[in-house]
């Protein structure tokens, strides 16, 4: 990953308080990208003929590969790279969770997935309520592979309605497109009002999406419980909070009595977390 410095960090750290969002350019090196785009690719051949439930009809269009932290340990060690661990230790961490040291990640993953958008996407919030408050529950990452423009649908924002406290007006008109290159990083405050343009180009676009959460908000996929054995075996202490293996609310009074934990609670697999 490209080093960003401090001086620089500290401006995207400005942008996404001010106006909701920042663009890190050049972020993941030529060679990686070329790397996770013909993974991605190679997913999506897999998996683009299973027919998934709840799927709303605005994503027909959609190329998707969900869940892609249990497709492939690529994918997983993008997510450590130490300007955004840091950058999301200081706007999701708990400063009073008590049962891993301040400096490293109590925050958690909610989802992820590999996405080359299709139909427009009307102006929403993935925080799935308003507020106005210097401090986020949720944020979102972008890792671009493909140049992302106004033909192709690229994302489109309002800027500093992060902090307006109210859900979207999808009638809004005066919207900003976010154009980016492969390589590029797209990190926003989940409150911020966004969407897509349509693919008129009908070209794909392709782009990792993470989506970060303090510890105490629901995932929206079971990650823990789903994720192969193989890449569970894989990760580091960090890697497995991340993912949330350290916030499994307890079966039991007789388990624990704290959703929060440590790396001391950390099963040697999976299963052990579910065994009766």
């Amino acid at each position: 990953m490209r080093k960003v410095k401090e001086v620089e960090g500290i401006q995207h750290e400005k942008c996404i308080q001010t106006y909701g969002y920042t663009i890190v350019p050049g972020f993941v090196p030529k060679d990686l990208v070329e790397a996770l785009l013909g993974r991605v690719n190679e997913l999506y051949r897999l998996e683009s003929t299973k027919r998934y439930e709840g799927v709303p009809e605005r994503d027909g269009k959609d190329k998707i590969v969900y869940n892609i932290q249990n497709k492939d340990l690529i994918f997983i060690k993008l997510l450590s790279d130490s300007f955004l661990r840091n950058l999301l230790i200081k706007k999701l961490n708990d400063p009073f969770y008590r049962f891993l040291p301040v400096d490293v990640p109590n925050y958690i993953l909610s989802y992820y997935n590999a996405r080359s958008s299709g139909n427009a996407l009307d102006l929403h919030i993935d925080s799935h309520i308003p507020a106005i408050s210097s401090y986020p529950w949720a944020m979102q990452v972008a890792f671009v592979l493909e140049e992302q423009n106004e033909s192709n649908g690229c994302t489109i924002v309002v800027p500093g309605s992060h902090q307006s406290g109210k859900f979207t007006d999808r009638e809004l008109q005066d919207v900003k497109p976010i154009l980016s290159k492969p390589g590029d990083l797209v990190i926003w405050d989940s409150r911020l009002w966004h969407g897509t343009l349509e693919n008129k180009a009908n070209a794909s676009r392709w782009a990792l999406i993470a989506t970060f959460t303090s510890w105490w908000v629901k995932q929206s996929m079971d990650i823990t419980r789903s994720l192969p054995e193989k890449i569970y075996e894989s990760l580091s202490n960090e890697e497995k909070s991340i993912l949330g293996f350290c916030s499994i609310p307890p079966a039991t009074e007789l388990d624990r009595i704290n959703t929060k934990s440590g790396y001391e609670t950390l099963k040697k697999s999976v299963k052990e977390y579910y065994s009766s």
